[in-house]
């Protein structure tokens, strides 16, 4: 148990860092959300293969139906995550996320037939009765576009969890897991490409991505692949795996679980990176952290119900 809560911990500082890391680049240097997603998953999946040895390149994981599932979710997960950002600050949307801990249970109850305890359920009203009031604060509150991706975006990370839970290679050994995370995470950016394709040839009239020009100019941007680099081998890349490997461990409710705890780092994250003026200055975040302190409060209950279990 010391051990998956040191890993939980350092997956969601990986992770934090990455949100703020994501909006940071998307308010500061113009970049489209598609294609800094598309760079950032090449980079961290190419980081995940070569960890593993391309010389000894384990090929099992690609040969899986599971991890071709896994990876054609994570494409929904990434747009919808990435476009979720522009609609809400990085603390609501890391507040938002935490509804996945709520889907997850339910997933592990209809796959599985992980029930809950009675127990736990004034953790999980907690936490519902946070989310309806974060959700209450935005813009449009539930008719707000950030709430929508957002629904979309974890339902897709539940589902692509609930299998990482039983795939083979992500219980066999440290080297199988890198392989199949990073097969999984070189998957979703090609998804990625191959959607803007069909998008750009069948929605003809739908702004969906972005156009052939603004790709080539974006690409052929080497400040793109620097912060490509930062962002994706360095956080998308550790943050996959330890994922991964958490899911492995403590099951996908209690990956969900463990992620809970992002909000307030986010939220501090993201008010540092506002005053050097890397991010918009949030602008209601003791609100925020307070309805994060519910969340977070309903989440920390179950976590200690289900340990008394134990």
């Amino acid at each position: 148990m010391p051990s998956a809560i040191l890993l939980a911990g350092a997956v969601v500082i990986l992770w934090s860092l990455l949100v703020i890391g994501m909006r940071a680049a998307l308010f500061n240097f113009g970049v489209q959300p598609w294609t800094l997603a598309l760079a950032v998953q090449i980079c961290g999946g190419a980081a995940l293969l070569l960890a593993a040895g391309i010389g000894s390149l384990p090929l099992e994981p690609i040969r899986r139906w599971a991890t071709w599932a896994i990876g054609g979710l994570r494409v929904v997960t990434t747009c919808a995550f990435t476009t979720a950002l522009l609609y809400a600050s990085a603390g609501q949307v890391s507040v938002l996320t935490t509804i996945n801990v709520l889907i997850a249970m339910l997933g592990v109850f209809l796959v599985f037939r992980r029930g809950r305890q009675p127990m736990e359920i004034p953790g999980i009203l907690l936490m519902l009765g946070g989310l309806a009031l974060l959700i209450g604060q935005l813009d449009g509150g539930w008719s707000n576009l950030a709430v929508r991706y957002i629904l979309l975006s974890e339902t897709s990370v539940v589902i692509a969890s609930l299998l990482a839970e039983r795939h083979p290679d992500n219980l066999g050994d440290r080297r199988q897991r890198l392989a199949l995370t990073g097969f999984v995470t070189l998957l979703s950016a090609c998804g990625l490409l191959v959607l803007w394709v069909a998008a750009a040839a069948l929605l003809t009239e739908a702004a969906i991505g972005p156009d052939i020009e603004a790709v080539t100019a974006t690409l052929a941007s080497p400040w793109l692949w620097l912060m490509a680099f930062i962002l994706g081998a360095m956080l998308r890349g550790p943050g996959t795996y330890g994922a991964f490997l958490l899911t492995a461990r403590l099951g996908a409710d209690g990956y969900m679980l463990g992620m809970a705890a992002m909000p307030p780092l986010v939220m501090g994250l993201e008010q540092a990176a506002s005053s050097f003026a890397l991010v918009p200055k949030p602008q209601s975040a003791l609100a925020d952290l307070a309805v994060a302190a519910i969340v977070i409060a309903g989440g920390v209950w179950v976590v200690a119900a289900r340990y008394r279990r134990r």
